[in-house]
């Protein structure tokens, strides 16, 4: 202790932690999702070289040993006049299950299927987040998910026997419950990171637009190795989006952003089938 520092009475020399205090710091530090490189930057997630497909993770997780996450928040998306409900749902995975853009994640919904008495089966959704997740720690998830419905004309409300199982599940659920996942699966739809002056067009319709969500935060929202090499090409991501109509619009927010930062790299157009009008 220096000359200038004040002297506490109470101040301990033995350093020595219990076997409790000691495992749970080797915990909390084991959990610690990676930090961002410096100057901002989103690479610790990266490939070596960054568009080297060859290390994708598939199948982490199975059906039979699923991997338990948590939901960290879930919102509807839409308007009050969208045509049914669409949900955000952000889902934790501690960095234990990572991704990337493009794949899916598969859900068990809790239950048993009444029609053969055994437990109900994977659901497939595709990864509406970058590699990062959207709080880009590497930990989270998101998924973009319709509440699954059937109106019946003859009660005039929807028909609760026939619900969706495993959409009304997601979109019910609260921040802290379990949900079960599997995956992550498929290596289709891959962005083609080799060339960074490739034109991208991708074609969507309701909530099809998750995985080009995850393209397009992965070019132009987080500071990507990828991303930054597209935007200074003269590669083009062009967004077709169809929906009803103006409140079901999905993440509008976040793709008008991008237009305005990056007009020579990202084109959007809509098709609204209830708000557009056909010409003679």
């Amino acid at each position: 202790m220096s000359d200038d520092e004040p002297w506490n009475s109470n101040a301990q020399s033995s350093t020595t932690l219990d076997k409790s205090t000691l495992e749970a710091a080797y915990d909390a530090a084991m959990n610690a999702p990676a930090p961002a490189a410096a100057g901002g930057k989103q690479d610790f997630l990266e490939a070596e070289p960054y568009w080297d497909q060859s290390t994708i993770p598939v199948n982490t997780y199975k059906n039979k040993a699923p991997f338990t996450g948590k939901i960290v928040s879930t919102k509807r998306i839409v308007g009050p006049e969208a045509t049914g409900e669409t949900c955000d749902i952000v889902i934790g995975h501690e960095g234990k299950m990572p991704y990337w853009e493009g794949q899916s994640y598969g859900v068990i919904p809790p239950g048993t299927n009444p029609k053969n008495g055994k437990p109900n089966s994977v659901r497939l959704y595709s990864i509406a987040s970058s590699r990062y997740g959207d709080d880009m720690t590497g930990t989270t998830t998101t998924l973009c998910v319709r509440r699954a419905t059937y109106w019946c004309p003859e009660l005039k409300a929807d028909d609760p026997a026939k619900k969706g199982v495993c959409s009304n599940y997601l979109c019910d659920s609260k921040p802290g419950d379990d949900v079960k996942l599997t995956g992550p699966s498929g290596k289709v739809m891959l962005i083609p990171e080799k060339d960074p002056n490739v034109d991208l067009i991708m074609v969507a319709t309701g909530t099809g637009i998750a995985p080009y969500r995850s393209f397009i935060r992965r070019l132009f929202v987080e500071k990507t190795p990828f991303g930054e090499a597209y935007t200074k090409g003269t590669g083009q991501a062009w967004l077709f989006l169809g929906v009803a109509n103006s409140d079901a619009l999905l993440y509008d927010d976040e793709w008008q952003e991008v237009l305005k930062k990056y007009p020579d790299n990202f084109r959007l157009d809509y098709a609204l089938s209830r708000d557009q009008k056909n010409k003679d």
